[in-house]
């Protein structure tokens, strides 16, 4: 860990004090480190990047990897927001997912973060269990929402292949049953004032995440570390995935990189409007256009008309949006309009 840390002081260095708007440690277990190394880490960034004024910081973490020290350690690096990996308060489905902490630990994880401080914590959560019915789905929602975090952000189970999940031969529920699901816990949370901005996430006013917002408005943004992506104008990069490979290219003096790719203009378009109608507000046509300076083509436009016909686009002068409908089969709508 102090090397990966070491080796990211160098792939920073080489930003030149460039302005940031918003940061996020994630990868799920950046807790892992210890507060020694945190606070190095976050001497780095200070260092090699310069904050904009109310810059939201993010730093994933696991229930396991926390305790009240650890979480005042976080507070006092300037450190604003936590997304905590809850995943489920079901004890059953944490060691059906494999976590390490229980329910019990979640919520001690959760309070300590209020007691060092934090007022803007994420909660994730997840759903669709095989076999879990729509009273288990209430239940846990409604003990997450029990906790009073400022952001929610929902996923589905998905059994990815060559996971343990695929080998064990686990099955998904259907996808009418999913969006059944995916209705009920967007109503509950509805309900109980968390309002849903994006297809997966929902937050108190004021407690949107800028930073995801960002990438679902397809901004500029750096990757530092291994398997990191970076976006500028339309070139996306990405680092090697493996930390071997990693600390042998920063020693040898050498990027990290791995491989880019620079989009034209009618592909970076299509790629602003797809992130776009995750977004509950949507897309403004001619936003899109000038940030990718070219025009919808009007192969485009016939297959907004369709989707529009088909109850799952909604315009309005120049802003388009998903309709709830719509919402519930986006993957689908993204292939039709890529």
């Amino acid at each position: 860990m102090d090397e990966y840390v070491s080796a990211l002081a160098v792939e920073a260095a080489i930003y030149q004090k460039q302005k940031i708007e918003t940061i996020y440690l994630g990868g799920g277990t950046p807790t892992m480190l210890a507060s020694a190394q945190l606070i190095k880490l976050f001497a780095v960034i200070k260092e090699n990047f310069c904050y904009s004024t109310n810059c939201e910081i993010t730093v994933e973490a696991n229930p396991e990897n926390l305790d009240l020290e650890k979480a005042k350690a976080l507070f006092d690096l300037g450190i604003n927001r936590i997304s905590l990996g809850v995943q489920t308060l079901d004890n059953d489905r944490l060691r059906y997912l494999g976590r390490a902490h229980d329910s019990f630990k979640a919520l001690s994880a959760f309070n300590d973060l209020r007691r060092a401080g934090f007022k803007n914590i994420n909660v994730d959560l997840m759903y669709s269990f095989p076999e879990q019915t729509s009273a288990d789905i209430e239940l846990d929602v409604k003990t997450v929402l029990g906790l009073g975090s400022e952001h929610v952000s929902i996923y589905t189970l998905t059994v990815e292949e060559n996971s343990k999940f695929f080998v064990q031969k686990i099955k998904e529920q259907d996808n009418h049953a999913q969006g059944d699901q995916y209705a009920m816990v967007t109503s509950l949370l509805d309900e109980a004032g968390m309002r849903q901005y994006e297809v997966s996430n929902f937050s108190r006013p004021g407690f949107e995440s800028r930073h995801n917002i960002n990438y679902w408005t397809n901004g500029n943004y750096i990757g530092l570390g291994m398997s990191s992506h970076g976006h500028c104008d339309g070139r996306r990069s990405w680092n090697v995935s493996r930390l071997s490979d990693y600390l042998k290219k920063i020693a040898a003096g050498e990027s990290p990189e791995e491989g880019h790719e620079s989009l034209t203009p009618q592909a970076r378009l299509r790629e602003s409007l797809i992130f776009g109608l995750r977004m509950n507000v949507g897309i403004v046509v001619s936003e899109i256009e000038e940030q990718a300076h070219c025009q919808m083509s009007d192969e485009l436009k016939l297959q907004i008309v369709d989707l529009v016909g088909q109850d799952l686009l909604q315009q309005q002068g120049q802003r388009l949006q998903t309709t709830a409908r719509g919402r519930l089969v986006l993957d689908a709508i993204a292939v039709k309009l890529i």
